[in-house]
């Protein structure tokens, strides 16, 4: 068991440490059947996996704290047989953690930056990874205990990114990532079915900016290289995140074949924007569609603030490499964040999208509910998950006889602020609004993280 050190201690007036924001400070396990809501649909048998930061030590100077600075912490729901059969939850055992805790630190080779793993918790090739991008990926134990650098036999050598695309055709991974260490800042990454790297390249731009996700269709890669530009004199402060806004550095994005070179890239300039997250792309004809959650600036605040100082929104980026010109079509003006679709869509033609509808304040980052976009008929639907709710991103999961794109389940996340404690709600896809099927009671509060993922039974 490792234990923080900050019960009982007051938590300043910072964004990302008060509310559900704050960190846990144990770690448990609740092997045992839990209370539900509902039924639970038979058809889910697996694992939710979550990850997100959670710092097992508040920082010195606690102003100075941001939301990707926590140590990684994943979370796990197992459901069997209709029933939910345990909790738990665990820091991922980074050498990070090694040094503030005491924890048995990793397997593997170095690593630059001795950072958290608190991103993403993906499976593939049979292995269990937590992704951050600054780093190496840490493959983990069935009971998430223990820890390992992966580095693909010795394949990868420089950061993956927490946003990799698992192409549903051939059942490669596909993932890119950045080096602030470089040149070269970016190397792109395909990983065969059985999880041995197969392919890198390298690709060729003038600085470290941070690209925290992209875009794949079934034939081409889409980087985004926009003006949030690392900084060498913030990381030297000992910012955990050290990028900035700076406008003059540009904004492009390149189009490449899938089966090309760095050398076949075409990059596109469009106007200044940031995005964090892609809702998903795809080929149309020599064009691509590229669904995105677009903010017209991010990382232009001080430490301790919110990230961005204004709201995201969803847009629909046409990308004409023909014509060397991007076009932008706004798809709502509803704040929104967490962007996932079916996994079987993924770099393909995709109707529907599901997204966390985020509060109205920049300043004061909140979830108010979840959206789900019908985006051939222009529609929206909204759950909301009831007052002093607050869900998380929203994964789905196709059900077992599920035919249409939409057929299946969407899990989340939901923060109980009445019980201080957290939901896992299971809503049937085709019924978004609600009620939910089934709302499984955790014994334990869930702090607002970042991305998970669906882990089949035997996967």
């Amino acid at each position: 068991m490792v234990e923080g050190t900050y019960r009982g201690a007051h938590l300043p007036p910072n964004p990302y440490l008060h509310g559900n924001f704050r960190p846990v400070d144990e770690e448990r396990t609740d092997d045992h059947v839990l209370p539900v809501t509902g039924a639970i649909p038979p058809d889910l048998d697996g694992t939710f996996l979550r990850n997100g930061p959670n710092p097992a030590v508040l920082p010195i100077h606690e102003e100075e704290y941001d939301w990707f600075g926590g140590d990684g912490m994943v979370h796990a729901v197992s459901l069997r047989n209709g029933e939910a059969t345990g909790y738990r939850n665990r820091w991922v055992r980074t050498r990070a953690l090694a040094a503030s805790r005491g924890t048995v630190p990793p397997r593997g080779p170095s690593e630059p930056v001795n950072g958290p793993a608190n991103t993403h918790v993906i499976r593939h090739g049979g292995t269990t990874l937590a992704l951050a991008e600054s780093g190496l990926p840490h493959a983990l134990s069935p009971g998430l205990e223990r820890a390992r650098i992966h580095d693909f036999n010795g394949g990868l050598g420089s950061p993956m990114t927490a946003h990799p695309k698992l192409d549903p055709d051939t059942g490669e991974l596909v993932f890119f990532g950045t080096d602030v260490f470089g040149p070269p800042y970016l190397r792109t990454h395909v990983v065969d079915t059985k999880g041995v790297l197969v392919r890198t390249e390298v690709i060729d731009v003038p600085r470290a900016t941070m690209m925290h996700d992209f875009g794949m269709t079934a034939s081409r890669l889409v980087f985004l290289d926009l003006p949030v530009v690392f900084d060498l004199g913030l990381a030297t402060s000992g910012r955990t995140v050290p990028y900035h806004w700076l406008p003059d550095a540009g904004a492009r994005v390149g189009v490449m074949p899938r089966n090309g070179s760095g050398a076949d890239i075409n990059w596109i300039g469009i106007d200044q924007t940031f995005v964090f997250h892609v809702l998903n792309c795809y080929d149309r004809g020599d064009a691509i569609v590229m669904d995105v959650v677009r903010y017209d600036q991010a990382f232009d605040t001080g430490a301790g603030e919110a990230i961005v100082s204004c709201l995201p929104a969803l847009a629909r980026w046409t990308i004409d490499p023909v014509g060397n010109r991007v076009s932008e079509q706004r798809l709502d003006d509803v704040p929104i964040e967490f962007p996932r679709v079916a996994d079987a869509t993924v770099g393909l033609p995709h109707r529907y999208g599901y997204c966390v509808r985020t509060g109205d304040q920049a300043e004061q980052p909140t979830f108010e509910g979840l959206i789900k976009y019908d985006l051939a008929r222009d529609l929206s639907t909204r759950f909301d998950p009831g007052p002093y709710r607050f869900p998380g991103e929203p994964i789905f999961v196709k059900g077992a006889e599920g035919r249409a794109e939409d057929e299946g389940w969407v899990l989340s996340l939901v923060y109980d602020a009445d019980r201080d404690a957290s939901d896992l709600v299971i809503l049937d896809s085709t019924s978004f609004a609600g009620p939910p099927v089934a709302i499984v009671h955790l014994p334990a509060r869930i702090p607002f993280g970042f991305h998970g993922s669906w882990v089949p039974t035997g996967s």
